[in-house]
């Protein structure tokens, strides 16, 4: 096969707009794999949650790149890399955060790390954990995934950061109004240590510490499994993806993809709700 491993990311890519994942979607993923293959989530999403629906689709004993690239799982669900943010950083930027007003979240592991209940941690557990009732979760195994992820509301971030250290590996920043175009601009200028992507329209920025990303994390994916990046294609549909889609020999854009992200890749294959993954695997992979 011309490219012997895919990266993919999973919202609005491999997971529809119900959080489900398309029959059509496994079935492809499983015939790339029997060919000789390899697939690799590649997301935003916690290392649990990953895990989670690795396993519910057939993936478990493959590697995962978890956290925009800041954690890397092995075939065993272990982690053998992460990237934390230094904590003079995160002292810099929650003062930041604080001064303009706007909420931000905090990933420790499979913990997430809250300023107060909001409209945007309240149901963070079920979120990052779906059901994937239709995709073939099993109700026993969700409650355990489950059971392992914890919000921690902290009331006083400054001094939880000095006195614990924490690893923090990923930042989300949310606003309900239209600022965070311009504070990404002004965080770009006053904290250090920060890799800063946003989804559709500013809606939120993630962040990584600096140099991570999920390009950078499957380039070393590929070195240590001697996979030429060229023969590497990878697939998403946000701004988090651009890079991943750039560097891969092929990089596939979702049809729900905004335009600026279609533009840095190669091809573009069909959106989420239409199974677009199992359209690329079949007229992209499988030839």
């Amino acid at each position: 096969m011309k490219y012997k491993l895919l990266a993919t990311d999973l919202d609005g890519t491999l997971l529809n707009e119900q959080k489900e994942i398309d029959v059509e979607n496994i079935q492809a993923i499983q015939e790339y794999r029997e060919r000789g293959g390899r697939v690799v989530i590649c997301s935003g999403r916690s290392p649990l949650s990953t895990r989670w629906i690795a396993n519910t689709i057939g993936l478990k004993g493959e590697p995962i790149i978890a956290y925009n690239g800041a954690i890397m799982l092995d075939e065993n669900g272990v982690i053998s890399e992460q990237a934390v943010f230094q904590h003079n950083h995160l002292l810099s930027f929650w003062e930041l955060c604080e001064g303009e007003s706007l909420y931000a979240h905090f990933y420790e592991g499979d913990t997430l790390l809250v300023p107060r209940a909001a409209n945007w941690n309240e149901n963070w557990i079920a979120n990052n954990i779906p059901t994937l009732a239709k995709t073939g979760g099993k109700p026993g195994e969700l409650e355990q995934f489950r059971g392992q992820c914890q919000v921690k509301l902290v009331d006083d971030f400054y001094h939880y950061f000095r006195s614990n250290q924490p690893k923090i590996t990923k930042i989300a920043v949310f606003d309900e109004g239209d600022r965070l175009a311009d504070f990404s601009k002004v965080m770009g200028e006053k904290v250090e240590g920060l890799e800063i992507s946003s989804s559709l329209n500013y809606l939120n920025l993630e962040i990584s510490p600096s140099g991570v990303s999920k390009a950078s994390s499957l380039i070393k994916l590929s070195e240590k499994h001697h996979i030429p990046i060229s023969q590497i294609a990878a697939i998403g549909d946000n701004y988090n993806d651009t890079l991943m889609l750039r560097a891969a020999g092929l990089g596939i854009a979702m049809g729900n993809a905004p335009e600026e992200v279609k533009e840095q890749a190669d091809v573009v294959t069909g959106r989420n709700d239409e199974a677009g993954v199992a359209q690329a695997i079949r007229r992209y992979l499988l030839e």
